[in-house]
């Protein structure tokens, strides 16, 4: 389930910015097209070259939001039992770090991305990155700290076997 919402990304950037972002190559999408697309009915006598438009848009929106969180919680993951509950105390920050992830991800030319868009992903993947390596914790809704997930463990542990009694030195090979 993503972070965040169509609705909080408009309320966020403003619905001509999404409109922007989500356009098609024909220009047909519009802010009332979306908006009718969002909420499921259509006002108006919109044509079905213009609902497919809308709703191909809208699909690519929900898309977006989705492989955003999904990216976030390839970050959290280590370093917090996922998922987060919807009262933690970090939902808001992790709502606003979708929103502007998932408006980069939008912003997929020059036409329409920024530098000062880009250098805030930047910081939202430094800040999920500080997380992940354990330099930055999240606070439950009481403040207490988020449970820990334990992490990943990679490598093999030193054995306990003697192996030299048996004729085999210390890397696995014969004495």
């Amino acid at each position: 389930m993503p972070y965040a919402t169509p609705a909080r990304f408009i309320e966020s950037y403003g619905l001509e910015e999404t409109v922007q972002l989500l356009a098609d190559e024909e220009k047909l999408l519009t802010a009332q097209l979306l908006k009718d697309a969002l909420a499921g009915s259509w006002t108006g006598d919109p044509t079905q070259e213009e609902r497919d438009a809308a709703t191909a848009a809208v699909e690519r929106f929900m898309r977006k939001l989705e492989t955003q969180s999904n990216v976030m919680d390839g970050y959290l993951r280590p370093a917090v039992v996922l998922p987060l509950s919807a009262e933690d105390a970090n939902a808001g920050t992790l709502e606003e770090c979708c929103l502007a992830l998932t408006r980069c991800a939008l912003s997929d030319d020059a036409d329409n991305s920024t530098e000062q868009m880009a250098g805030c992903c930047k910081d939202w993947r430094s800040w999920l990155r500080d997380i992940a390596n354990g330099k930055v914790k999240l606070a439950g809704a009481g403040g207490q700290a988020v449970p820990q997930s334990g992490g990943t463990r990679t490598g093999q542990s030193k054995t306990m076997y003697q192996w030299p009694g048996h004729g085999i030195g210390s890397f696995g090979g014969r004495s």
